[in-house]
């Protein structure tokens, strides 16, 4: 019994004195969001966690930048001490560069040899040092003419590609990159940003000549903040106050190949490239960013603090970067320390997957994907690889449902076409020898029916009904206005041939194909996630531009001696609308059949019916109303101008008694709590 109490104390001590922590559940101050596949954001798993400050026993007054070499060994510029520090695996202070010679030290890196490159921002140069400590060599401005007269040199980083090349982020260096050989030449600008397309710019350009445009005023895009270049030799950058092109992956020409919109964030400060690829950010609100080398957004962490003693959040951020391992160091200027943070479990089974993805090891990730997805089943880009895993296996039933699952329209377009190619492979003779028997069934009964009038039966039969049921006669007049269009408008208004029963109907009808065309459009050409759609919201998409259209046109009609009843622009309206009518489900059931190769089929059928229903329309407003060509342009609009002027009354009147009810409900609670 003694012997069974001892074992069971010096496990409880054990476990007090070494307690097991799990990446998983670590408790972090911070949220770690990703994207959906829909594109909302939403709490994940912890990504990464903080496992402490790094060489926190060193002077480390105010970190501005951060390197990593291959070796992880850690490079700081610090412009608190005015020096730059290396630092081993262990945190251990190993080099100590330009104690006498660095005024303003803002950027550093190191090349193959370990040279270590310095970038002085108070004296405008760019300091070289040996790995033992010794200056080498001093980059101030070039003086070459290409460099320009005018052009600011003002070093704030600095980058070293694979053939020894210098490349400078200098304050307010619009033109580019600045380009250095080893011996000081300058090579040319590289990588400048581009501006946002606009409208204004466009116009702009359009509407001006050449000499035009250099004489107005020149809009310069915003200079990069920051610079990495990664193992192969692709360049980096990262630019604040735009979310156009906020962090860019260059080309050997200097173009971005990443999108445009790859981030919303316009407080970017710095940009890092990890061991697969991964593009990391950090904002100055101290929140880092991970993307996969595609620039497809992973996760967000971490944050700031106006406490000192909070570990994992910052106060002001400056610089990022990644070892060899994947662990993330961030400086933190104010505080003067380095923050680490180390992956998760969940993050290193995605950069697993992601290595061998990106690899073109489809089949193999496969085994990963699965597992992310049963830890975070709305990971959209866990169902999209695995969609490409399955697509290599050619299981393309499997792989429709992932690239849905992932929104990947562009995946789906693709199995989608094997899928339908296997489908004609297997079926187009079938299919053929029904229609070819149908055409022969139909010659045959058109031969017998002029010989012995086949169909005659039938014919008094529809005879008949038609008599019987005018309702319907006039519902299905609206196919009248596809083959005559003039005829059946002068018809509607002189010997009313419709009703308002009837085109009551077909406004139904109009409503009940919308909500269907939302519902039956194939996932290719949908834009709207089902789940999320208010079918009532929908409705009123159609209903109250139809009702301000057929109220405001009456009213405009009246004072512009117009002949039109209010039952003739009713009932005129929707039969004007029969080209949509008519063949707008048949058009949503086509999309079902269609890949992006056909797109055009299902995009010109559309612009087709809209254009075709806009000239009925106008006919049907001018025969109605009787107006000549431009009495009718004007009319419509009036009509428009009308319908903005009663929506933006109708807003006004809402806030006004919006604040009027706000008003009335704090006096009568103030009187409650006063009485």
């Amino acid at each position: 019994m003694k012997k069974n109490v001892t074992i069971l104390l010096s496990i409880v001590w054990f476990l007090l004195m070494f307690p097991v922590y799990s990446s998983a559940s670590v408790s972090v101050p911070y949220k770690t969001e990703t994207l959906t596949a829909d594109g909302n954001i939403i709490e994940t798993q912890t990504a990464y966690v903080p496992i402490g400050l790094f060489a926190k026993g060193a002077e480390i007054i105010n970190p501005e930048d951060i390197y990593i070499s291959a070796e992880d060994e850690v490079i700081v510029a610090d412009s608190g001490t005015q020096t730059v520090k290396k630092f081993d695996v262990e945190g251990n202070l190993i080099q100590e560069y330009g104690s006498e010679t660095l005024q303003q030290p803002m950027g550093v890196t190191a090349d193959q040899n370990n040279n270590v490159y310095v970038a002085d921002y108070g004296q405008e140069i760019v300091f070289k040092f040996s790995e033992s400590g010794e200056l080498l060599q001093e980059y101030a401005r070039p003086e070459s003419p290409l460099f320009g007269r005018s052009a600011p040199y003002k070093p704030q980083k600095v980058s070293i590609d694979q053939r020894g090349n210098i490349y400078i982020i200098g304050e307010s260096a619009t033109n580019g990159i600045i380009q250095l050989s080893q011996d000081g030449s300058f090579l040319g600008y590289y990588g400048a940003n581009t501006l946002e397309p606009t409208f204004s710019g466009a116009l702009e350009s359009f509407i001006t000549t050449q000499r035009q445009r250099a004489n107005l005023f020149l809009r310069e895009p915003p200079a990069a903040q920051n610079i990495a270049i990664d193992d192969q030799g692709l360049t980096y950058t990262i630019t604040s106050g735009t979310a156009w092109e906020a962090i860019r992956k260059l080309n050997i020409a200097g173009d971005n190949i990443l999108p445009p919109d790859i981030t919303e964030e316009t407080n970017l400060l710095d940009v890092a490239v990890g061991g697969i690829g991964n593009i990391y950010a950090v904002g100055n609100d101290g929140v880092i960013y991970e993307f996969d080398s595609s620039g497809n957004f992973l996760f967000s962490f971490g944050g700031s603090t106006e406490e000192t003693n909070r570990l994992g959040l910052m106060v002001q951020p400056t610089s990022i970067e990644v070892d060899s391992v994947g662990r993330v160091y961030v400086t933190d200027q104010e505080l003067g320390v380095i923050q680490v943070y180390e992956p998760t479990e969940f993050t290193t089974i995605l950069h697993q997957g992601l290595s061998l993805f990106e690899d073109g090891y489809y089949v193999e990730s496969e085994t990963y994907w699965d597992e992310i997805l049963s830890l975070n089943s709305s990971f959209g880009l866990a169902h999209s690889a695995k969609g490409e895993a399955l697509y290599k296996q050619q299981s393309f039933d499997e792989v429709l449902t992932e690239f849905t699952l992932a929104n990947d329209k562009d995946g789906y377009s693709t199995a989608f076409w094997e899928v339908r190619y296997q489908w004609m492979e297997d079926n187009l003779a079938t299919v053929f020898i029904i229609l070819f028997t149908l055409l022969v069934l139909r010659f045959v009964i058109r031969i017998l029916d002029k010989k012995r009038n086949l169909l005659q039966p039938l014919r008094r039969l529809r005879s008949k009904w038609q008599q019987r049921f005018t309702l319907l006669n006039e519902v299905l007049y609206v196919k009248n206005f596809i083959r005559k269009p003039l005829d059946s408008l002068y018809y509607l208004k002189e010997y009313e041939k419709v009703s308002i029963l009837s085109a009551s109907i077909l406004y139904m009808v109009l409503l009940v194909e919308y909500i269907l065309m939302i519902y039956w459009t194939g996932f290719l050409f949908s834009d709207q996630a089902l789940e999320e759609i208010n079918i009532f919201f929908e409705m009123g998409k159609i209903v109250l531009p139809l009702i301000l259209f057929i109220v405001i046109n009456y009213l405009v009609s009246t004072i512009t001696e117009g002949e039109g009843r209010f039952r003739d622009v009713y009932n005129g309206t929707i039969y004007s609308l029969a080209p949509f009518l008519l063949f707008v489900i048949p058009i949503t059931l086509v999309s079902n059949v269609l890949t992006y190769n056909e797109a055009f089929i299902y995009t010109l059928s559309f612009q087709v019916i809209i254009a075709w229903c806009v000239i009925l329309l106008f006919m049907t407003i001018k025969e109605i109303h009787d107006y000549s060509f431009w009495g009718t342009v004007r009319n419509i609009l009036l009509t428009l101008f009308g319908m903005f002027l009663t929506v933006l009354i109708f807003f006004v009147l809402y806030v006004l008694f919006d604040q009027v009810y706000d008003f009335v409900r704090s006096i009568i609670q103030e009187v409650i709590l006063r009485v």
